[in-house]
């Protein structure tokens, strides 16, 4: 853990001992080196388990995971992710807890879920005791204690447990929920709806499991009128599989890539999980050693009639699924399970048996009733299916190319743009397919915001010296003058003559003048001086919403009109636009990231430079591809400009002399500094499309 990481945490858990009570109840006493911070907590009955989560707490044990053999608590298993830390206590059977404070030390008195705790029979709850929290609606009381519920509403108990290949496991116990939960894909998140099953306003709550590094990070529970809403939130790549038993529904998310491995080498690195037998026979029927695994594994065993012959088998201690695919490796058997029931059977005789279920769909493929259904979209543009479905210009299928198609040969397909429709004609099972792939792809298309920042920070200096030289004489009516500011007043003949040293500072702010007169002339001297700061800072923000893997574009400025010849000799009016404009097209990552194509340009009108009275257009452009996370900001480029310059202009050979020739002469400062930098941030809008998180 870093330095900056420990100094926000306030705390960190040193210690963790277990004292023994009367009633076969504990006390464990969890020991912090700072401040103690009050845990929420969550209690599961299958498996039986209680974990405590210290919000802005650090773990600092030589072990993190303790074991123990007693009748209740089996392990202690202390966890950190970033600034919280889970301590997780498996239990043997199911449990309950009461927390509390005591100087630096967190008191949890355990016992099992029915017990009046030691702490609860001496003394009522203190103001700082801490009270247990429960996974799911099912409550961790007996059943006599429990709060009668309606006729339409029923427990639902959520439980979460790590599977093989770093698989998350949820099961749903739904005892007493008559109908069939729906379940649906929607992006990163898996969302099963029990309908007509209300769920109690206070079992409604957000489970973080990020701490079991499995595909699953977080599970929410919320009600939906009178319906019931689970939200299984995923990261990454992940696929998912679903079981059913007895009112309890399984739901496997496992990484997508540790699925693929497993489709390919089945038996590869294969876990045995089943319990362990131990066998010795000597020359047995294979029919009779499938029997006996099946009494160990209290499962059902159906043999075909092909398998046959014998072996001799000596196995110790070895789990009893391990042992059934030893036999079938040995006798070049196979099995296939289905529930609780396990079919064996010659690999060949499996291959016969699925080559026959093809012949016959494919003989309803050609044979088969076919069936109209029109689908009409709600996001996508039913043109998008064109390409899928093979389909021409004029809205109907190439029956003469339906290879490429997922169409049968005896299939069609017309769409109608007007209405967003799809109407597809077919068998049975490819209308079935066209129903789970328009599930799938009929999806809102995820938004995002991008906002780009462009900062322009101006520093200059400019410092000016000059002068201004001349003279005024009379001669009889006719007066000769050099033009001074600031000169005499006179009547007659005027002629007015340059001065004689003319180089004053640009737009003086402060200036010296100095007339003597000179018998019947006069002469003058001006001394100007300009000094001027300039700093100053620019911030243009150009932003724009798209949705994903779609262009958008946002610009804003002015077209300066220009003269333009033609081959003919005419003239025309052409316009050249000088806008601040942002072109972007992102795409958003499985796992949250999003990678975008920019194009940024910032024009401005230079006021300074025109060319046939056309002024001329300065641009900043920036055309780049980076990726980002959601909601983070990058620096996509910078230009550091620095001009420093020192001019003299002066009168030749007089401007030369010394000391003197400060009167025939000027000088010209100028440092200028620019700096720009462009900034980029993308943030998600959030999967239900009405918060932006912004």
């Amino acid at each position: 853990m870093g330095l900056a990481m420990q100094g926000v945490l306030a705390g960190n858990i040193t210690d963790i001992n277990v004292s023994a009570l009367p009633n076969n109840q504990k006390v464990i006493k969890i020991h912090f080196d700072r401040d103690v911070l009050k845990p929420s907590g969550f209690i599961t009955t299958t498996p039986a388990r209680i974990a405590l989560d210290f919000q802005n707490t650090g773990a600092n044990l030589s072990q993190p995971v303790l074991q123990y053999n007693d009748s209740l608590l089996s392990q202690i298993a202390v966890a950190q992710d970033g600034n919280k830390t889970r301590v997780l206590l498996n239990l043997n059977r199911p449990g309950q807890y009461n927390a509390e404070i005591k100087g630096n030390e967190v008191w949890i008195y355990l016992n099992e879920s029915g017990q009046a705790s030691s702490a609860a029979a001496r003394t009522t709850a203190p103001n700082n005791q801490i009270q247990q929290e429960s996974l799911g609606v099912t409550e961790s009381k007996p059943a006599t204690g429990q709060t009668a519920l309606g006729s339409n509403t029923a427990n639902v108990a959520v439980d979460f447990h790590k599977g093989a290949n770093n698989s998350g496991v949820i099961e749903i116990n739904t005892a007493g929920y008559r109908g069939t939960p729906e379940i649906k894909q929607r992006s990163n998140n898996l969302v099963i709806l029990l309908k007509n099953n209300q769920l109690p306003i206070a079992a409604q709550r957000n489970l973080d499991v990020t701490d079991f590094s499995t595909p699953v990070r977080t599970i929410s529970l919320r009600r939906l009128g009178n319906d019931t809403e689970i939200t299984i939130k995923n990261q990454g790549g992940w696929e998912h599989k679903t079981s059913q038993s007895a009112g309890r529904y399984t739901i496997t998310v496992s990484p997508k890539s540790v699925v693929a491995e497993a489709g390919i080498n089945r038996n590869r690195n294969r876990n045995f999980t089943g319990k362990r037998v131990s066998l010795d026979f000597q020359d047995v029927d294979v029919r009779t050693i499938l029997q006996i695994l099946a009494k160990e594994s209290n499962m059902n065993i159906v043999a075909s009639d092909s398998v046959s012959g014998k072996m001799t088998l000596s196995l110790k201690d070895v789990p009893w699924d391990q042992a059934l695919d030893l036999v079938m490796q040995s006798r070049g058997l196979e099995s296939r399970r289905n529930g609780n029931i396990i079919r064996v059977a010659p690999a060949d005789e499996f291959r016969e048996i699925d080559l026959k279920a093809l012949e016959g769909a494919k003989r309803i493929e050609e044979l088969g009733p076919l069936v109209s259904r029109t689908f009409q979209l709600k996001y996508k543009d039913v043109n998008e299916f064109r390409k899928i479905l093979n389909i021409n210009e004029n809205g109907g299928s190439n029956n003469s190319n339906n290879s490429n198609s997922l169409l049968s040969s005896r299939g069609s397909a017309v769409i109608d743009p007007a209405t967003n429709t799809l109407i597809i004609k077919d068998n049975q099972n490819v209308i079935k397919e066209f129903e789970r792939l328009i599930e799938q792809l009929d999806v809102p298309a995820r938004q995002v915001m991008i906002e780009a920042r462009i900062v322009e920070a101006k520093d200059g200096f400019s410092r000016a010296l000059g002068v201004k030289f001349g003279y005024d004489r009379k001669f009889g009516s006719t007066r000769v003058g050099s033009g001074l500011s600031g000169g005499s007043s006179t009547t007659g003949n005027i002629f007015n003559l340059a001065p004689n040293v003319n180089l004053p500072a640009a737009s003086a702010t402060s200036s010296l003048t100095i007339v003597r007169a000179l018998s019947s002339g006069a002469l003058g001297l001006e001394l100007t001086a300009m000094q001027e700061q300039n700093r100053g800072k620019i911030i243009s923000s150009p932003r724009v919403l798209t949705q994903d893997r779609k262009e958008a574009t946002i610009k804003a400025g002015r077209e300066i009109p220009y003269q333009e010849a033609s081959s003919s000799g005419a003239t025309s009016t052409s316009f050249k636009e000088a806008v601040l404009g942002l072109t972007v097209t992102p795409q958003i990552t499985p796992d949250g990231n999003v990678i975008m194509d920019i194009k940024l340009n910032k024009d401005s009108v230079d006021q300074g430079c025109s060319v046939l009275g056309t002024p001329c257009i300065s641009t900043k452009e920036l055309t780049t591809r980076a990726m980002v996370e959601d909601g983070g900001t990058i620096i996509l480029g910078g230009i550091y400009e620095e001009d420093n310059s020192n001019t003299q202009y002066k009168v030749p050979l007089l401007g030369d002399i010394p000391v003197v020739g400060n009167l025939f002469r000027g000088t010209k400062r100028n440092n200028e500094k620019n700096e720009l930098l462009i900034f980029i941030t993308p943030r998600i809008m959030g999967s239900e499309g009405n918060v932006l998180r912004y």
